[in-house]
């Protein structure tokens, strides 16, 4: 509100120095508004704002960057859950919300082709316990020379190829979540288990009951809340500032009165299209209630290389916007609106495409904010 009063009261003293009931047309008391960014005074009006103007700098910089990003979840923290061999839902009493342990029965499917894969495997078990007595036996009369070597040869190869069929249909039943070792003719079905690889809370259901399935379908999806951390964007230009183990704190878009102290995991070193890549960063306590996608923004310590230097009390804030004021001529200035991404007690760094080309150039540092009201009733008229 104060500020809103000293530009209210800018603007009436700029405006009532440039008001003369006799035409005149001097050119130094005429004022001539360039452009919509652009302000000119009058000798009268610069002498009056009384302002000060410094060069813009460029150096080293430590101060606090602000940054956006979202909760994010690694690759190892989420699990599609699939079945390897198709079949209709038999039972499913899962919701999105669902907390679930690993290994935790997440629903049933059926189907004919999961009894046919059990009676193949107790058949060629059954099979190979025979040519076991069978190859022992040959082996016994071998050694008395009352069988051909060729014979005792072909017995040895029929059981190692029933020995690889089996070993194939074993793996094939713990796809399925059956246990070989375990099964037997009483325990044949036509039903299998889904269960969790991992546990987390269910993000995703993908079927119901009576619902036929395929290897290619993705069930159900599971997210591990213990790996959740904060991904945040970071500008192409600053990725050499930022180091794995800096410190920083995160505020939640839901809760921005509470900041969650957060350490950088890992720098992103491939650039997006729009020139940012990400910055992941492990909380020291994971939030309650997150879920990935949520916004947040970020602060952290850094110091900039080569950083353009703004000073700080250069930097007008006007309705949720930051703005400066860079000579161009004499008493002639051109607003530009600012990106602050870093400050300190005395700078601010902006991410602004073209800062750089305002390197040496004069920008008001004090009252400024005369020029912010100027440019304010000229928009009105």
């Amino acid at each position: 509100m104060k500020t809103m009063y000293t530009i209210l009261l800018a603007t009436i003293i700029l405006s009532s120095c440039g008001t003369n009931p006799k035409p005149t047309t001097s050119k130094d008391d005429s004022v001539t508004d360039v452009a919509s960014n652009m302000v000119q005074l009058t000798k009268e009006q610069a002498s009056l704002a009384q302002l000060e103007l410094a060069p813009i700098q460029q150096g080293k910089m430590k101060g606090m960057t602000h940054l956006n990003g979202v909760i994010d979840v690694p690759p190892t923290g989420i699990a599609s859950v699939s079945i390897p061999m198709g079949g209709y839902i038999q039972d499913i009493n899962l919701i999105p919300g669902t907390f679930v342990k690993k290994g935790q029965v997440l629903a049933t499917v059926k189907d004919p082709a999961y009894v046919q894969l059990q009676e193949n495997y107790l058949a060629t078990k059954a099979k190979l316990s025979y040519l076991q007595q069978d190859l022992d036996r040959q082996k016994a009369l071998l050694t008395q020379e009352a069988v051909s070597k060729k014979s005792f040869q072909q017995i040895q190869a029929d059981y190692n190829t029933n020995a690889i069929q089996l070993k194939g249909l074993s793996e094939q039943l713990k796809l399925i979540n059956i246990q070989p070792e375990s099964l037997t003719t009483e325990k044949m079905s036509s039903l299998v288990q889904l269960v969790a690889p991992i546990a987390g809370y269910i993000s995703k259901v993908n079927i119901n009951r009576g619902k036929y399935v395929t290897p290619s379908d993705i069930l159900l999806e599971i997210i591990n809340p213990n790996d959740i951390h904060a991904a945040i964007t970071i500008y192409e230009k600053d990725i050499a500032n930022f180091k794995v183990g800096m410190k920083g704190t995160v505020t939640l878009t839901q809760d921005p009165a509470k900041k969650y102290p957060v350490s950088v995991l890992a720098v992103a070193h491939n650039i997006n299209e729009d020139k940012t890549a990400l910055l992941h960063c492990h909380f020291d306590k994971i939030p309650a209630n997150v879920l990935p996608g949520m916004f947040l923004t970020a602060d952290m310590v850094v110091e900039t290389k080569d950083a353009v230097l703004i000073p700080i009390a250069s930097v007008q804030r006007f309705q949720g916007k930051d703005y400066i004021f860079i000579q161009s001529a004499e008493n002639v200035f051109e607003v530009k609106e600012i990106q602050v991404i870093q400050s300190n007690a005395k700078f601010v760094t902006v991410s602004n495409l073209d800062a750089n080309a305002w390197i040496g150039k004069q920008i008001v540092v004090k009252n400024a904010y005369s020029l912010l009201g100027k440019l304010m009733n000229k928009s009105e008229e």
